[in-house]
């Protein structure tokens, strides 16, 4: 026996986990876990694990094993063929396109600036909540083409499906799948829905999704409302998540904020190094389809295999110094912290776009130092196992 034990699905291990992983990649890269699942911590086997979706399948996500889900309230990454590839490219071609992500882009840099000017003239404020949130609330509702107040109101639901049992069981106290426990979340979406099918005049991303159509099939309610909630749910909790540990990054580093403000082309290496140190989801859940091997450990078909992303991207054989964030690396390996292969995340172009953006507001508007974090802050990072970021950022601003 191995004195090396982690469980991916106990927050209070998950938020601080980082020597730990560090062991497990030297010591124990593919490992069977007593929970009763494989723990991968290495690049290069992560990188297999999810290039192989034949042997390693996505069915399932996050859930416990046998739990069956109907396909409305399932997200993008829990699909398989041969629903996946026409939902992914619908999805693609209707919200997430270079296109369209770059034509948001003015909108999210605006947005940005406005929502800075807004704290430091309030003397400062919860970073989460005003900025990073906010931001990618005001985004994606641009692009579904609601109101700010709709917008906000879907970031309260959003918020409350992530915190709920929802994402894993399909069921909360109240019901079973998104209408049974979040009716008005899904009464809300469908009727958008069903508005852009009876073909009303908009020019957005449901719009688009109505005019592009389902390969293959009928185009329903329920499966442009699957398409929605996706959209809204990982185009805002995810990306916020992001955007808050980057700020963290340079909060506590003001070096990295100086560097960044004086070298404005850093912006993008700034975003993807925290994606790689500090990804918004620790790790990927696979099921082995048949027996087979990895790093010389079997795995035998019906196992769980938890792929630690957030381990492999910090692998000491890939990138030099892994532990830490620099912004000095020359052509590093990609990250996994948007997926790899068929199931690479469709929104990661959106995500880094506003990632982009929100680093570019605040160190054009602040100076290292202006805006800081009181001492012996209590940080605290999110409470649910499989998601990393801060869950508040009080700051103060203003000349310290």
């Amino acid at each position: 026996m191995s004195d090396l034990a982690f469980d991916p699905f106990d927050a209070d291990q998950t938020q601080d986990m980082w020597p730990l992983m560090a062991e497990f990649r030297r010591r124990r890269p593919v490992a069977h876990m007593p929970g009763g699942f494989v723990y991968v911590s290495r690049y290069r086997d992560t990188e297999r694990v999810l290039r192989d979706s034949e042997t390693f399948s996505n069915a399932g996500g996050m859930r416990p094993s046998g739990l069956e889900v109907p396909l409305e309230d399932r997200s993008i990454g829990e699909t398989v063929p041969p629903v996946h590839g026409p939902i992914r490219r619908l999805a693609m071609v209707a919200a997430q396109s270079p296109r369209i992500v770059e034509s948001a882009r003015p909108f999210a840099r605006e947005t940005a600036f406005a929502l800075i000017d807004r704290l430091a003239a309030r003397g400062g404020g919860d970073l989460i909540e005003h900025f990073s949130l906010a931001l990618t609330n005001a985004v994606i509702g641009r692009l579904l083409g609601v109101s700010p107040e709709e917008s906000a109101q879907l970031a309260v639901w959003g918020e409350e499906i992530m915190q709920s049992t929802l994402t894993t069981l399909n069921r909360t106290e109240r019901g079973v799948g998104y209408a049974g426990a979040f009716p008005e979340f899904t009464r809300y979406l469908e009727d958008l829905a069903r508005e852009r099918m009876q073909g009303a005049d908009q020019n957005d991303t449901i719009a688009r999704i109505v005019q592009v159509g389902f390969e293959g099939a009928e185009l329903t309610v329920p499966l442009v409302r699957m398409i929605l909630l996706n959209l809204v749910l990982g185009g805002t909790a995810t990306t916020r998540d992001f955007i808050g540990s980057l700020l963290l990054e340079l909060l506590l580093r003001p070096e990295l904020h100086e560097q960044v403000r004086e070298q404005p082309e850093l912006v993008v290496v700034a975003a993807e190094e925290s994606l790689r140190v500090a990804p918004p989801v620790l790790y990927l859940i696979r099921t082995c389809t048949k027996r087979s091997e990895l790093a010389g450990v079997a795995i035998e078909a019906g196992e769980r295999v938890v792929v630690g992303i957030a381990s492999a991207n910090r692998d000491e054989e890939i990138y030099e110094d892994g532990e830490h964030f620099r912004l000095d690396r020359v052509d590093p390996a990609p990250h996994f912290s948007f997926g790899f292969g068929r199931h690479f995340c469709v929104g990661a172009g959106l995500a880094r776009m506003e990632g982009q953006e929100a680093l570019r507001a605040f160190v054009d508007r602040f100076a290292p130092g202006e805006v800081r974090l009181p001492a012996d802050y209590p940080l605290a990072r999110m409470p649910l196992p499989y998601m990393y970021g801060p869950l508040r950022l009080d700051a103060e601003m203003g000349a310290g």
